[in-house]
C-alpha cells in the first residue's frame, strides 16, 4: 500500500519538495499503546520489525517514559515508525533513535506537551551506507507553560546514502515560558551522499524561546592527516569518526546491556 509519509505540521519549504515523502508501506501493521500514572517511570525498547508500527502514549502527571527504538541490521527493507504521545504536568519523554542499518526507514515522531512543566528530549543516531535513506519528522508541540522540547541528532552518510530530517518546534498560544532547541551533526563521509535539513519553529506566543543548529560536513583533513601520522590508514579513521557520531546516541541509552550489544555491533 503507497502513503504519504512524515508530512510535517506546516506546508514550509514547498521548493525543496519536503512535504511528506510517497512510500510503499508494508501491509502488515503492529499497534503499541502504554499509559503511564502519576508518578510512574517506564523503559520500553523496541526493535525494528518488517511490519509498520504505531506507539501511542499516555503520559500522567510527574510519570516518565523512556522509548527506545533500534534498527540492527536484522531487518532489511522499509521500516515504518509512528510515534504520538501526549504528556501530562511534568511529566517527561525521552525517545533515542538508533539506526545502524537499513534500507529505508521512516520516523514520524509528534509529542504533545499538554501539562505545565513537560518535557521531550530526542537522541537521534544513525550510520548509512549503500543506497541505505533515512526520512523523519518530530515535531514538539508546545501547549502548556514552561515546557521544554530538545532534538538532537548526529549521524553518518557514507556512499550514496541519503538523509532527510524535518524538525518542527511548535509554540501555540498560552505556552508562555517554554523553550525548545533543535541540534544536528551530520558527517559527510562522501561527496555521492544527499542530505536535507529542514528546521522549522512555529510561534504564537510571544515568551519562548527556540533555537536551531547544524554542523554538517566532511571529515577534517587536518584531524585525518593527524591520525594518519599515527599509522592510523584514512579508511579505518573514517570508521573511527563515524562510530563516534553514533556513539554519542548509544552512551545515552538508559540500558547498559543494550549499550555494550550496540557498541560491538558497531566495533
Amino acid at each position: 500500500m503507497e502513503k504519504i509519509l512524515n508530512a510535517p505540521i506546516a506546508e514550509t519549504f514547498g521548493w525543496l519538495h519536503v512535504g511528506g515523502t510517497k512510500a510503499q508501506v508494508p501491509a502488515a501493521s503492529r499497534n503499541e499503546s502504554v499509559e503511564l500514572v502519576q508518578g510512574e517511570t517506564r523503559t520500553v525498547i523496541l526493535r525494528d520489525g518488517e511490519e509498520a508500527l504505531s506507539f501511542r502514549a499516555e503520559l500522567g502527571d510527574d510519570s516518565c517514559l523512556h522509548l527506545i527504538q533500534i534498527r540492527d541490521g536484522k531487518t532489511s527493507g522499509t521500516a515504518v515508525n509512528d510515534i504520538s504521545v501526549r504528556c501530562g504536568r511534568n511529566a517527561q519523554f525521552h525517545w533515542y533513535r538508533v539506526i545502524l542499518s537499513g534500507e529505508k526507514t521512516f520516523d514520524n515522531c509528534s509529542v504533545t506537551l499538554e501539562g505545565d512543566g513537560s518535557i521531550f528530549s530526542a537522541d537521534v543516531g544513525y550510520r548509512l551506507s549503500g543506497e541505505e535513506n533515512y526520512d523523519i519528522n518530530c515535531e514538539a508541540i508546545h501547549l502548556g507553560k514552561r515546557t521544554d522540547s530538545r532534538i538532537t541528532s548526529s549521524g553518518v552518510l557514507a556512499d550514496r546514502a541519503g538523509k532527510l530530517l524535518r524538525g518542527t518546534i511548535d509554540f501555540r498560544s498560552g505556552c508562555a515560558g517554554s523553550t525548545g532547541e533543535e541540534t544536528e551533526d551530520v558527517l559527510l563521509m562522501d561527496e555521492t551522499v544527499r542530505n536535507r535539513t529542514v528546521p522549522v519553529i512555529l510561534c504564537a506566543e510571544e515568551d519562548v524561546a527556540g533555537n536551531h543548529g547544524a554542523t554538517i560536513g566532511r571529515p577534517d583533513e587536518g584531524v585525518l592527516y593527524y591520525m594518519e601520522s599515527r599509522g592510523i590508514g584514512r579508511e579505518e579513521a573514517f570508521e573511527m569518526l563515524a562510530g563516534a557520531k553514533v556513539d554519542a546516541v548509544i552512551g545515552k541509552l538508559p540500558d547498559v546491556r543494550l549499550r555494550e550489544e550496540l557498541r560491538e555491533e558497531l566495533e
